[in-house]
């Protein structure tokens, strides 16, 4: 059924459904925000090259600011991956299986999956405040406080849980949390 088909049933125009508020702050400001950093890390890579190329001269920030927000960015959007349905998934061996075998493999899928996330989080916690604790501060002479770089790691990781447990919500509906549906391809949402 095209888009189209969707919103329109009986001769009626039917809006198409507005998505929930975590999609809207997925797809919205916490997008933007990763590609607000990523892009920053771009830029400034284009000028430490432009820099060291044409002028001989090396910011000492540079290499630093880029491998924070590329990490940042990173981890910011592992749920919106998710949701966007951009995970790797090899589905080669469920594609055959029937619709009830299908569901289970999807809601173990999505457990394991908890589990990483769980497994990330419970394990960054006590790495941030490791440093947090020690005062310990990068390398450069930014000395950005380290705690703050890896609070990425607890925070990508909770997005993560996120997103499988919405997996686990629709398994617990009885819907495929990978299918591809009305509600979009592959984990989209």
């Amino acid at each position: 059924m095209s888009e189209a088909d969707h919103n329109q049933v009986g001769g009626q125009d039917n809006p198409p459904p507005r998505p929930n508020g975590w999609v809207r702050f997925e797809t919205g400001p916490l997008t933007a925000i990763a590609t607000v950093m990523f892009l920053g890390a771009v830029v400034i890579m284009l000028c430490e090259s432009a820099g060291r190329a044409f002028f001989d001269h090396s910011a000492f920030w540079a290499e630093e600011a880029v491998r924070f927000l590329v990490v940042w960015a990173f981890f910011l959007t592992l749920g919106a991956a998710g949701s966007a349905g951009y995970h790797i998934r090899s589905d080669l061996l469920v594609s055959h299986l029937g619709r009830r075998a299908k569901l289970a493999a999807g809601g173990i899928a999505a457990l394991a999956g908890l589990g990483f996330a769980i497994v990330l989080l419970m394990g960054s916690i006590p790495q941030v405040q490791r440093y947090y604790t020690m005062g310990m501060t990068s390398d450069s002479n930014l000395e950005l406080p380290m705690w703050l770089v890896f609070l990425a790691m607890p925070i990508g990781a909770i997005f993560l849980a996120i997103f499988y447990l919405r997996l686990l919500a629709r398994v617990a509906r009885g819907t495929d949390p990978f299918a591809d549906d009305d509600d979009g391809a592959a984990g989209k949402f």
